[in-house]
């Protein structure tokens, strides 16, 4: 394609594609602007399109530049002006001067780091001298208020392999502690003391630590053999234990069933002793109490002979075995 010399040729490549054309350009992967250029037909020199070449260069190198950068809601920017920390930026779209500033970005969500240890020359050693691995998963972040401290201090790298090699000392010192049986049984002792020994070890430095697994634990297999035979060993001997347990309770059940049996013996004993001294003393009370009605009636018929003493005239007075005789009837047998 020839160059365009002439406004004639101007004007004819202006009818050929337009009366303008568009250009997009993308700013950051947001911020697009839409630049229309319209062809003047009219002008008979290069002065407006000097012009426009010029602002069309501006914009392109605007656009390498990278002047604006966006921070997410799930991390914070760090602006280094002429190398050194200056500023700190929270999410949105922000302005930095080109060449001068530039922004590096510092996750503040949680995070989560894989750490494994193999068994063999890194592996964790324990007290009876046989190497333990196993796969520790890491929860930590950076605290937003430290931001600017890790940036000018320390940066994320640095935190990181921190946070490893703490984390690999602490499973080490809590491994040296057990034996490779210990290990079998108390993993969430050890996970436990995994995590407190590391937070300690971190101390001060900006990281929190949320939580620490250690999962997959791995030895030789000869030792997975040791292991299982031993621990069927110890459960048998659990076993051996509660039944011995058992024995002894039914046992101490057994005597304290016959001490209650012995104990019921003697209450009914006692009861039966009761019962006999009780029925005697109620026949007595019968008795007792039919002697009393009997000296009752003989009192009564006293104070009957009483009253007829007392009211008597004088008179005798016959009786039969039917009672009293009446006087004019006595009166005639007696010759009267």
């Amino acid at each position: 394609m020839q160059p365009i010399k002439t406004t004639a040729e101007i004007k004819k490549f202006g009818y050929e594609i337009g009366d303008g054309f568009a250009v997009v350009v993308s700013l950051d992967g947001n911020l697009y602007i839409l630049f229309f250029v319209l062809m003047y037909h009219e002008e008979e020199n290069y002065t407006w399109l000097k012009w426009l070449i010029g602002l069309f260069v501006a914009v392109v190198l605007l656009i390498v530049a990278r002047p604006f950068t966006t921070v997410k809601s799930t991390e914070r920017g760090v602006v280094y002006k002429f190398g050194a920390v200056n500023s700190k930026l929270w999410e949105g779209l922000h302005f930095v001067i080109p060449v001068v500033e530039s922004v590096k970005r510092i996750p503040i969500i949680p995070q989560q780091m894989e750490i494994w240890i193999a068994v063999g020359d890194g592996g964790a050693i324990t007290k009876d001298n046989q190497t333990i691995g196993a796969d520790i998963t890491v929860f930590y972040k950076f605290p937003d208020a430290e931001i600017l401290n890790i940036a000018r201090n320390f940066w994320t790298e640095v935190l990181q392999q921190k946070i490893k090699k703490d984390t690999i000392e602490a499973f080490k010192q809590a491994i040296g502690s057990k034996t490779i049986f210990d290990v079998a049984q108390t993993q969430e002792e050890i996970r436990a003391k995994v995590k407190e020994v590391a937070v300690a070890k971190i101390g001060t430095y900006p990281i929190i630590i949320d939580d620490i697994k250690v999962s997959n634990y791995d030895w030789s297999e000869q030792f997975d053999q040791q292991i299982a035979q031993t621990m069927k060993i110890a459960q048998e001997a659990k076993q051996q234990e509660q039944q011995l347990k058992k024995v002894e309770i039914e046992a101490q059940q057994a005597v304290k069933k016959a001490e209650a049996n012995k104990e019921a013996e003697r209450l009914n004993a006692e009861a039966m002793e009761l019962k006999g001294k009780g029925v005697k003393a109620y026949n007595d009370a019968i008795t007792s109490n039919q002697r009393n009605m009997e000296l009752e009636i003989e009192l009564k018929k006293l104070e009957i002979e009483k009253i007829k003493a007392e009211k008597w005239n004088g008179q005798y007075v016959p009786i039969n075995n039917y009672g009293p005789i009446p006087v004019s009837y006595s009166s005639k047998l007696l010759g009267q």
